[in-house]
C-alpha cells in the first residue's frame, strides 16, 4: 500500500539507479498489532498486540539496517503506532539515520501533546484516516467519537506546523458521500487525500456489506476523475492507492506528471 507524500518533490521518488539496485527507499513498517478502534475493515485484524513484537532495540537495529540498504523514508503504521510506548523513540531514531518519518494513524485519543511530542521529534507528516461521513466513519471504526477526533488530530496538525493528510477507505456506502467529504478534508486544511479501494482481507472477510462490487467500478472512477480536478482548485490532490487499476482512461489524469 503506498501512502500520500508530504512534500512537493518526496525524498521517495525512485531514480533510475533505485530501481536497478532494487533499493526500499519507501518503507511501510506495522510497528504494532495493538489498536484502539475495531474497524470492520481491517486488514490486519488489528487490536491486541503480537505475543513477540520487536522490542525497542531490536526495532532500532531494524532501522539501522534499512538506512543501510539505502531506504529515504519510513511511514510507521498499526494496529495503531502510538499505542506503542516507544513511539517516539522510533521516529527519532529513523531521523537520527537520516531518514524521513510519517506515520499513518486513526487519530483516536492522539493528543495535542502528543503530535506536538511527534514533531519535535522529527516527524514530518501525518495521515489520518477518515472513511466517510461521521455515521458511517464511525460504525465503520467500530468507536463513537472516531470522526470527530480524526478532525481534532488534523487541525492540531497545523496548530503545531506538522503536514497532514487523509486516508480514505472505499467501501459500498461511501460512494454518495465522497463530494461531500471532500469539502470536510479540504476545510480541515489537509493538502493530500489518498483513496483506496477495501479489499476481502482481514475483517472485511466476514464484513462482505462494505465491499464494492465490480460495476461499481464503472460508476466510481468517473466520479474519482471529477474529484480530482475540484480538489486541485481547492489546492488539494487526490491520489489512487494501488489498487485503484492503472492504464485505465483516467491514468495520466491521476498518475501523470502534471497530476498536481
Amino acid at each position: 500500500m503506498d501512502e500520500a507524500s508530504f512534500d512537493d518533490g518526496p525524498r521517495r521518488r525512485l531514480s533510475l539507479r533505485d530501481q536497478i539496485d532494487c533499493v526500499p527507499v519507501y518503507v511501510v513498517w506495522e510497528i504494532t498489532l495493538a489498536c484502539n478502534l475495531k474497524c470492520v475493515h481491517c486488514g490486519s485484524r488489528a487490536g491486541h498486540r503480537r505475543a513477540r513484537e520487536l522490542s525497542t532495540n531490536e526495532c532500532i537495529d531494524v532501522v539501522r539496517q534499512l538506512s543501510e540498504l539505502g531506504t529515504r523514508e519510513i511511514s510507521i503504521i498499526g494496529g495503531e503506532a502510538f499505542v506503542r510506548k516507544d513511539w517516539l523513540t522510533l521516529v527519532r531514531a529513523i531521523r537520527d539515520h537520516g531518514m524521513d518519518c510519517t506515520m499513518q494513524t486513526g487519530g483516536y485519543k492522539l493528543s495535542h501533546d502528543m503530535i506536538k511530542s511527534a514533531a519535535d521529534a522529527g516527524l514530518l507528516g501525518l495521515g489520518v484516516s477518515i472513511d466517510g461521513l461521521e455515521p458511517l466513519h464511525d460504525r465503520l471504526r467500530g468507536v463513537p467519537g472516531s470522526y470527530l477526533e480524526a478532525l481534532r488530530v488534523i487541525n492540531d496538525c497545523r496548530r503545531v506546523g506538522l503536514s497532514a493528510s487523509v486516508n480514505t477507505q472505499i467501501t459500498s456506502k461511501i460512494m454518495p458521500q465522497l463530494p461531500e467529504l471532500m469539502d470536510v478534508i479540504s476545510e480541515a486544511g489537509a493538502k493530500y487525500w489518498q483513496i483506496q479501494l477495501t479489499v476481502a482481507m482481514g475483517n472485511a472477510v466476514d464484513n462482505a456489506d462494505v465491499l464494492l462490487q465490480p460495476y461499481e467500478l464503472a460508476i466510481l472512477f468517473p466520479l474519482l476523475a471529477e474529484l480530482h480536478l475540484a480538489a486541485r482548485e481547492r489546492g488539494l490532490l487526490l491520489l489512487p492507492g494501488n489498487n485503484v487499476g492503472y492504464f485505465g482512461p483516467y491514468e495520466a489524469l491521476w498518475r501523470g506528471p502534471d497530476r498536481g
